[in-house]
C-alpha cells in the first residue's frame, strides 16, 4: 500500500490529512439518527465520518428507502422524534419545543438523493418535521447545492444541538470539518477553487 495513502484507524482519513488532533468526545444526551445515501459512504469528504467519531450517541443506516428498515421503525414507534428536514410541514425548533425531542433524524446526501429518500420513504411523513434557522451559509465551500441555504449533515447537527444542549461543546468537530475543507482546498490549488466553487462575496 502507499504510506501516502494509509488511513488513520480512527478518523478514517489518510494519514496525511489525519484530523484526530481536532476531534473530542461528545456526549450529546439527544440521539443523532443519519439516514445516510449509499453514494455517500465512501464519498472523500462526507462529514458523517467526523460525527461518528465525535458523538456518543448516533446510528447511521444506509439506504434509499427506510419504510422497511426495522429500527428506524422501532426509533419512529417509540416516540419524541423529529425530522431535520426542509418541507412544507416544517416549523421551527425552540428550547421549548425541543424538550419533547429525543432523537434527531437527518437525511444524508445531495440535495436530489436527500429528497429521493424523503419521498420514497413515507415513514418520515408521519413524524414532526422542523426547518434551521441559518444564520450564515454555510462552510462546506467544496460541494455545491441547487438549495440555497443548504447544510451539511455535520453543519445541520450541531446547529440544532446549540438549541436542544446550549451546554454541548462541538468546536472540536467543527474546526476538523473546517480542516478537512482547508485540506481539500489545498489540494486542488486556488486557482481549481475560485473557478469552480468561490461564489460572489467570498473573500
Amino acid at each position: 500500500m502507499n504510506s501516502s495513502r494509509a488511513i488513520c484507524s480512527r478518523c478514517d482519513f489518510i494519514l496525511a490529512r489525519c484530523l484526530c488532533d481536532y476531534l473530542n468526545p461528545i456526549d450529546n444526551l439527544t440521539e443523532l439518527i443519519i439516514l445516510q445515501h449509499p453514494t455517500e459512504t465512501n464519498h472523500a469528504l462526507n462529514t458523517v465520518r467526523l460525527m461518528k467519531n465525535s458523538f456518543s450517541h448516533i446510528k447511521i443506516f444506509i439506504g434509499e428507502n427506510f419504510d422497511q428498515h426495522p429500527d428506524l421503525k422501532k426509533i419512529i414507534n417509540d416516540g419524541e422524534v423529529a425530522l431535520i428536514f426542509p418541507n412544507e410541514k416544517k416549523q421551527s425548533i425552540n428550547s421549548k419545543n425541543a424538550e419533547r425531542i429525543s432523537r434527531l433524524i437527518f437525511i444524508d446526501g445531495s440535495w436530489s438523493k436527500a429528497r429521493k429518500i424523503y419521498f420514497a420513504s413515507t415513514i418520515l411523513h408521519t413524524i414532526p418535521t422542523y426547518e434551521l434557522e441559518l444564520q450564515e451559509r454555510s462552510k462546506y465551500r467544496i460541494r455545491s447545492s441547487s438549495l440555497e441555504q443548504s447544510l451539511s449533515t455535520l453543519e445541520a447537527a450541531t446547529l440544532i444541538l446549540k438549541t436542544i444542549e446550549p451546554q454541548l461543546d462541538t468546536s472540536g468537530l467543527e474546526n476538523a470539518f473546517k480542516r478537512m475543507i482547508d485540506f481539500q482546498i489545498e489540494k486542488m490549488g486556488p486557482e481549481t477553487f475560485d473557478k469552480n466553487y468561490k461564489k460572489k462575496g467570498d473573500e
